[in-house]
């Protein structure tokens, strides 16, 4: 297990549960005590409710997949930067609570560190998407919540990576808290997948208007459009990009072929004893041979993340043409950040490296003025943020940021999580290592590559 703490300070008041429970035996237990917490939560969040009135302020959160801050992943985002970042908050200091999709996806739907939601990797065994975390994670998500005080909940797009898995009651189940569902089946694709529309699986195929990122504009279009007015309404659109297969719609191919990975300092450095044994024992330094394929990615990544731009653009400008802009927050995120080529790593996340862990974090909305917060904030902080618009309070690990923008400090304690790829049953780390390390240096470089290539499909 990995665990990095972005502080100049020392945890305070803080307890690890994971050096308490082990997950062999005592995952039924754990489950329990979290669900009894969970109940006794929601009973004081009823009696704290009683005495409120319904905040009628719209969410729209978007949360895009891989999309790295450090290596300039916004740079295609111009809509985003003009009519989000411009007009609201930039958090130029957030972080994941895990440098990877699963476990940090929960993260903001629990406002819950991993070691609390115990989602710790993409796996049904990590708990993404298993029945632990439908019968007792999901029913207190803030979806959950805030259709409790009466917000009409939308969500468009990836949800957990196994999601609608049949072994977890496949596309049939609905999260618990969404009053309208369009969930990704499996791991981000941009054609020829399958959502469970309601509960009900809908294949789309290759054709331009299957783009799964346009699907998703569209979707949400027409919840707005058909908005009654009567309710605030929570929307989370979470489009594919930039994730792994790197599939731009049609419009936007070509758009940046002059465009290289971004070479930093620590692009494909050989010396890196002091970084942790997985670095290490890479092949270093990458060959001149796979440089062109991460230009590639890079290139790639960034015109998938043109449509997302657009749909951004679209569902800002219809909420201004039905009059409900003035009455609705934006929140852009992404679930990890991403690295390709630092330290000879060619592409993924899960390290606790900068790349990584360092994510865009916009919000926009009534009362918000256009500033830059330095102030540290986690991707945990958005469950309390989405109540703190309703008004209502509940438990969580976070905090809402609202707070961070009126806090000047720079020394808050992040906790970021990582326990590799094993399940809770596992006694081995996990890690990959089906190869041999007989073989010419050029040889371990393909096979690395190749293994990076299969990461951004788990």
């Amino acid at each position: 297990m990995r665990r990095h703490l972005i502080s100049s300070r020392r945890a305070r008041n803080y307890i690890d549960l994971s050096l308490i429970y082990h997950y062999s035996s005592h995952v039924l237990l754990e489950n329990l005590a979290i669900s009894i917490k969970m109940h006794l939560a929601f009973f004081f969040f009823l009696l704290n409710y009683l005495s409120l009135s319904l905040a009628s302020k719209n969410i729209v959160l978007i949360v895009t997949d891989d999309q790295d801050s450090v290596l300039d992943g916004m740079t295609p985002m111009t809509n985003v930067l003009n009519l989000i970042g411009h007009q609201g908050a930039t958090f130029a200091n957030c972080f994941v609570a895990s440098p990877v999709c699963c476990p940090n996806r929960a993260s903001i739907l629990t406002g819950r560190y991993q070691h609390n939601h115990l989602t710790v990797n993409n796996s049904i065994a990590g708990g993404c998407s298993s029945t632990q975390w439908q019968q007792f994670r999901e029913p207190a998500t803030f979806a959950t919540l805030l259709q409790l005080v009466g917000y009409k909940t939308f969500y468009a797009g990836k949800y957990l990576n196994q999601y609608g898995n049949k072994k977890v009651g496949g596309a049939a189940h609905v999260p618990v808290g969404w009053d309208w569902w369009a969930g990704l089946i499996g791991n981000s694709k941009y054609y020829d997948y399958s959502l469970s529309i309601n509960g009900t699986e809908v294949k789309y195929g290759n054709s331009p208007s299957d783009y799964l990122t346009d699907v998703i504009n569209n979707l949400a279009t027409d919840f707005i459009k058909g908005y009654s007015g009567d309710q605030p309404f929570l929307m989370v659109l979470a489009p594919p990009a930039p994730h792994a297969p790197f599939t731009p719609a049609n419009r936007h191919n070509g758009r940046y072929n002059d465009t290289k990975a971004k070479r930093t300092p620590n692009f494909n450095v050989s010396i890196h004893q002091d970084k942790h044994w997985l670095v290490r024992e890479a092949p270093t330094p990458l060959p001149d041979s796979i440089l062109p394929k991460l230009d590639e990615i890079y290139r790639k990544r960034w015109e998938t993340l043109l449509a997302v731009d657009e749909l951004v653009k679209d569902i800002y400008n219809l909420l201004e043409k039905q009059h409900l802009l003035n009455n609705t927050y934006f929140i852009y995120t992404s679930d990890n950040g991403y690295h390709i080529g630092q330290f000879s790593m060619p592409m993924d996340k899960r390290q606790p490296y900068e790349t990584d862990i360092r994510v865009p974090l916009l919000i926009s909305g009534p009362g918000i003025e256009p500033s830059v917060i330095s102030t540290p904030v986690s991707s945990v902080d958005i469950f309390a943020t989405l109540l703190d618009i309703a008004g209502i309070k509940y438990p969580s690990d976070g905090t809402t940021l609202f707070n961070a923008k009126h806090n000047k400090k720079r020394d808050r304690t992040v906790l970021i999580e990582y326990r590799g790829e094993r399940s809770y049953e596992a006694t081995t780390s996990g890690c990959p290592s089906d190869y041999d390390l007989n073989v010419t240096n050029s040889e371990k470089s393909r096979i690395f590559f190749e293994m990076s290539i299969k990461l951004q499909y788990d």
